[in-house]
């Protein structure tokens, strides 16, 4: 869930230039929480810098080195680049789930083996069949929306 947010936060942090502010804390349950509004009295809390769209300053070349963004809060390139690596390797698995699903489909039970306990071919069942498709069909459905 809390990479879902990360994810989300992500792409919605170009969108919340015009506020320039993020603030980024952690809540009393151990959530990471992101809010344009001042974060709650007595919370430690992490401004969050939001570069303008499209804006893609050269850095100066007497400007001090970049402050590293706390990674417990989020923010700045590493998030962006796990959101990004997060939906690639969604999209893997939702295709990977479809190519299953397609030579499942193509297929019976009959034609289909796996290694039994002693290591040699043993038929499907149509059980294990069954077990199998809905198998890639969950994947498919946590993967593919």
């Amino acid at each position: 869930m809390n990479k879902l947010r990360t994810l989300l936060l992500a792409l919605c942090l170009p969108m919340t230039a015009a506020a320039a502010e993020v603030y980024g804390w952690v809540d009393a349950n151990g959530v990471k929480q992101f809010s344009q509004q001042t974060p709650p009295k007595g919370v430690p809390f992490k401004r969050i810098e939001v570069a303008e769209p499209g804006a893609n300053p050269a850095p100066a070349a007497s400007a001090p080195p970049a402050k590293k963004t706390d990674s417990t809060l989020g923010g700045g390139p590493k998030t962006r680049d796990a959101g990004l690596k997060l939906k690639a390797e969604t999209l893997e698995r939702c295709a990977k789930a479809r190519e299953r699903i397609a030579f499942l489909e193509e297929k019976t039970a009959r034609r289909l083996f796996k290694n039994g306990p002693d290591g040699q071919p043993v038929r499907y069942t149509d059980e294990d069949f069954k077990t199998e498709l809905d198998l890639a069909r969950d994947v498919e459905a946590a993967n593919c929306t």
